[in-house]
């Protein structure tokens, strides 16, 4: 009755490891254009995952669950703005929110970016 057993969770355990889950990433949000505000650097301590880049505000923000404020990991010189420009920064940018690991952490990717 042993080996019988031991073959059953033998089968048992190569069926549960040869399972594959689909992880599909979530649904990319396409790119749109709003008028937004870059209110200054995030000045979060390092290593929590969301620390550094610039904390942004976006005017008329129709996103699901939209957060009061997104995060975008880079700098105004990065963005093509002269890095000795006073916070805030009224712009108008073409963004879509990040779908890799930051995520979940309200960062975006920027692809256009206009001083108003």
């Amino acid at each position: 009755m042993k080996p019988i057993a031991a073959c059953l969770i033998c089968i048992e355990l190569l069926l549960s490891t040869s399972c594959k889950k689909n992880h599909l990433p979530p649904p990319s949000i396409g790119y749109r254009t709003n008028a937004a505000e870059l209110v200054n650097y995030n000045m979060r301590m390092c290593p929590e995952p969301s620390c550094g880049g610039m904390i942004i505000h976006i005017d008329n923000d129709t996103s699901k669950n939209a957060p009061d404020h997104y995060l975008y990991n880079g700098t105004l010189e990065g963005l093509g703005i002269n890095d000795t420009t006073k916070f805030p920064v009224n712009v108008t940018l073409t963004w879509k929110r990040d779908t890799g690991v930051y995520g979940s952490f309200n960062y975006i990717v920027i692809s256009k970016i206009k001083l108003r």
